[in-house]
């Protein structure tokens, strides 16, 4: 007997069997119930996800002669004339491989002929984004007003690349990956049926490996009945996809976040050696960080993972913050198009897997949180091993400690010489000296990482003016895990606290530091600027000439 392919055999026949696609199931039954049928539809998505057995459903739904909720009743005379492989009222067209104007003009003339045996002539228009440019121009007009008994289904994996007008002259349904879910029970089912032994960790594998595609997880499925005939096990289909296993992707998972860039190269050569695909093997660490960041921040997630696998999952997870584990997803995902088109795929994967270990390699204010969140954890954990961490002594602390020696005490003086010492003859003092500038103090890293964090949202949320006065600030501290910001002049001080700038600077360091977080503006008045105040104000009293005790 010939082997008839697992997509092939259980293509679906009704409405039923239609799986991940409800909305549009729902849409087309009730249009064939109430007999508001479209004359053209789109089909658009990915591969796999049931386009062409939509529309070929929809084809025999249309011309029953008795629907049972929407689906061909299969035993009606309508029915069994579509469903012979000569009937010529349901036409299935490549456009692929017919893109030429003349085979649309040739389309165009037949579909003046009514069907020959049912109700409607369905033409199905398989890649039809593969039509040329002059045979779209045909198809329009008679896309547009075809004939009362003519459905058109146009059918395509890519439809940006179909013009505006043709897409205008369709009702279009998007397509849907079919979930892990549906997949996994859609095997089950298929397995049941054919009294084929598997083990539910196997189903998942092959449910996650197809990527949302019914065509591709049962093509991968075929594969791996032939290579494991009696039993499907998971070992097998990891076998037959060249996929790591838990255990590989977890040792290199926790070397990569831990920082042991050695244990992650060890990790990686054993799987080099077991012949193993780059790409798959890629691939597979993604969604592996996918799972941690779910399972980390969704507590009703499992994916596939049995409860041992979990529990060391989400012990993991919780070592780590999201932008460390959202760093090396993005690395990772990066790394595909590089291994894809490298000579060197195992290089190539390796030092992007380096650079993912090596966190000090990201020098910016999200990098620096992440690092010292990280170190507070592992301050947390020595201290609850009965391990405790004394902070380092300052140096200021250092240098006020009580010296052994004793100070000598100031030679005693008499008020009269205390008085002369300190005394200014009046002729000879200026009546204002300007005072130097006050320097603003050194800086240490975390203020300025703070500074750094707030200019850059401020930036990104496209506050010029606010910007430009922020950046100039140059007397802030991080205290207490508020950013006080110093202002020395008025200008500045008007702008950063207008409008309720203030409450905005506030908002916006809470997202890139934290909730607990916040902003305080100061209006410093610095010595100089009291001065330079104060002389402005006894001369608006006494003019602009001053005259000291000397008549000068």
């Amino acid at each position: 007997m010939t082997h008839v392919s697992l997509y092939r055999r259980f293509r679906p026949s009704s409405w039923d069997k239609v799986i991940g696609q409800d909305h549009i199931v729902t849409t087309l039954v009730n249009q064939i119930k109430s007999g508001a049928v479209s004359h053209a539809y789109l089909f658009t998505g990915t591969r796999g996800t049931g386009k062409t057995s939509t529309a070929k459903i929809f084809a025999k739904a249309v011309n029953c002669l008795d629907p049972k909720d929407g689906s061909p009743c299969g035993v009606c005379a309508n029915c069994k004339a579509l469903a012979s492989p000569n009937c010529m009222d349901v036409i299935e067209m490549d456009a692929a491989s017919n893109n030429r104007v003349e085979e649309i003009r040739e389309l165009r003339e037949n579909v003046q002929y009514p069907p020959a045996e049912v109700k409607y002539k369905v033409y199905i228009i398989d890649e039809v984004h593969m039509l040329s440019g002059s045979a779209f121009n045909a198809l329009l007009k008679t896309l547009e007003e075809p004939p009362k008994h003519v459905i058109f289904i146009l059918a395509t994996t890519e439809v940006h690349k179909l013009p505006e007008t043709i897409l205008s002259r369709c009702l279009r349904f998007d397509f849907r990956l079919v979930p892990k879910e549906k997949l996994a029970a859609l095997l089950a089912g298929i397995f049941s049926e054919l009294k084929y032994e598997y083990e539910p960790e196997a189903l998942e594998i092959l449910a996650s490996h197809g990527e949302g595609s019914v065509r591709d997880t049962l093509s991968i499925a075929d594969m791996c009945m032939s290579f494991s005939p009696k039993k499907l096990t998971a070992d097998a289909v990891l076998e037959v996809l060249g996929a790591s296993d838990f255990s590989t992707l977890y040792e290199i998972a926790e070397g990569v976040l831990t920082g042991n860039t050695g244990a992650v190269l060890s990790a990686t050569n054993k799987v080099y050696s077991r012949g193993k695909g780059i790409t798959t093997f890629n691939r597979d660490l993604g969604a592996f960080f996918r799972d941690l960041v779910a399972i980390k921040n969704v507590p009703a997630y499992r994916a596939a993972y049995n409860e041992e696998q979990y529990r060391q999952l989400k012990g993991l997870a919780e070592r780590f913050d999201n932008y460390r584990l959202g760093r090396v997803m993005d690395i990772i995902s990066s790394a595909e198009n590089l291994v894809r088109y490298s000579t060197q795929q195992q290089i190539v994967l390796d030092a992007c897997l380096i650079k993912a270990a090596e966190m000090q390699t990201e020098p910016n204010i999200e990098a620096l949180i992440s690092r010292v969140r990280a170190l507070e954890n592992r301050i947390k954990e020595l201290e609850q091993n009965g391990i405790k961490v004394a902070p380092a002594a300052s140096p200021s602390a250092a240098s006020s400690a009580p010296s052994q020696s004793k100070v000598p005490e100031p030679p005693a003086q008499s008020i009269a010489e205390v008085l002369e010492s300190v005394a200014v003859k009046v002729e000879e003092a200026p009546i204002f000296e300007d005072a130097p500038e006050e320097e603003a103090p050194e800086l240490d890293s975390l203020s300025k990482a703070a500074m750094s964090g707030l200019l850059t949202a401020v930036r990104e949320e496209g506050f010029v003016m606010l910007y430009r006065s922020l950046a100039m600030q140059e007397d802030y501290i991080l205290k207490d895990k508020k950013l006080i910001i110093n202002v020395p002049d008025n200008a500045g001080w008007s702008i950063l606290t207008r409008n309720q700038n203030d409450k905005l600077l506030d908002g916006l360091i809470k997202k890139t530091m934290g909730e607990d977080y916040g902003v305080e503006i100061i209006q410093k008045i610095t010595k100089a600027r009291s001065q330079r105040e104060s002389k402005k104000a006894i001369k608006d009293l006494f003019g602009t000439k001053l005259i000291d005790k000397t008549g000068q």
